[in-house]
């Protein structure tokens, strides 16, 4: 890895401060937002203390002074020196020094590389120079991505997080055991926004297959899939995996028109399993020489992700499929 190139992860800034304590806050963790500033924060310290390692420098780094200036950046306080060209030079060179270095010990032979030594006042230098940048830049991107006010989530905590997993010995929760609580709370947060540009789109589709489900002719699945019959095949049935060649018109709800084969005067072929989960659930129940309807809902079509350009979030399809044959 480049060392350079990692540093700017999180790196650059100004030289040495004298370390004070204003860095180890302890904020109370209380709400389920709490817990997913931390855990958050604690991910990302994770990320970077492996990445350190991996380049040699977790045993030369100054924790302390990093999150003073970190802690500092972070909330604005006044800081002992301002970004400027010649710090980062600085750093600049800090980090050709440790390529250099780097690649020595990884093609030599000999195991006669002399090892690096630094003045204590040189890597508090570097140290402070990372914290800082990094500070500026986390708390930039947490403000800009909004998550305080999408999800509740509160930076302190975030940084707190950060800080024990990359300072201390053991975290206040098991960052690695709960990243899933992240991950659905960012979920969560995407789906609620998603929901107020395209929630019209996911009643309009639900509201029809309640409808639908009423009509005499039509099969509804377990899943929700629903389907009728316009013409019944004889031959067998397709299994996972299997290749198939399929004539379909795929429309939305108005009739409009956004996919044909049969348009295009040429069949499709694709695995099974390898199309929307509608239609691998329609296919495998499909005799070869059938044609059907499907009425697939949005969770088993595109879903909140959609298909851009022409299929929007949340948005039900509706398919004739013919079933041509099992390719062999």
């Amino acid at each position: 890895m480049n060392f350079k190139n990692f540093l700017l992860i999180g790196a650059l800034a100004a030289l040495m401060v004298s370390c004070s304590q204003s860095f180890k806050t302890k904020s109370p963790i209380v709400t389920n937002a709490d817990s997913v500033s931390y855990i958050y924060g604690g991910y990302v310290g994770l990320q970077h203390k492996q990445g350190y390692s991996s380049v040699g420098f977790d045993t030369l780094f100054n924790y302390n002074v990093f999150f003073d200036a970190f802690y500092n950046s972070c909330y604005h306080k006044p800081l002992k020196y301002e970004l400027d060209s010649a710090n980062n030079r600085y750093l600049d060179e800090f980090c050709v020094l440790i390529d250099v270095y780097n690649q020595r010990t990884a093609t030599d032979t000999t195991d006669d590389v002399p090892p690096l030594t630094f003045s204590k006042s040189r890597l508090d230098s570097v140290s402070y120079l990372m914290g800082v940048y990094n500070g500026e830049r986390f708390r930039q991107s947490f403000d800009e991505s909004g998550l305080d006010t999408l999800g509740g989530l509160k930076f302190e905590l975030f940084y707190e997080g950060y800080r024990e997993t990359m300072q201390e010995p053991k975290t206040r929760i098991d960052i690695e055991k709960n990243l899933h609580i992240v991950q659905e709370c960012f979920d969560a947060i995407q789906e609620r926004e998603m929901l107020k540009q395209f929630g019209d789109i996911k009643r309009e589709g639900e509201e029809f297959l309640a409808r639908n489900k009423a009509n005499g002719d039509v099969v509804t699945t377990e899943s929700g899939l629903q389907y009728t019959i316009i013409k019944e095949g004889n031959g067998p049935k397709p299994v996972m995996y299997d290749r198939v060649k399929v004539h379909y018109t795929g429309t939305f709800l108005d009739g409009t028109v956004f996919d044909s084969s049969v348009e295009r005067g040429e069949p499709a072929e694709f695995y099974v399993g390898g199309v929307i989960e509608g239609w691998n659930e329609a296919l495998m129940l499909m005799p070869v020489g059938s044609k059907w309807k499907l009425f697939v809902p949005q969770e088993l079509a595109y879903g909140v992700q959609g298909r851009a350009p022409r299929i929007k979030p949340y948005t039900m399809l509706i398919f004739e499929v013919e079933l041509l044959d099992i390719v062999k």
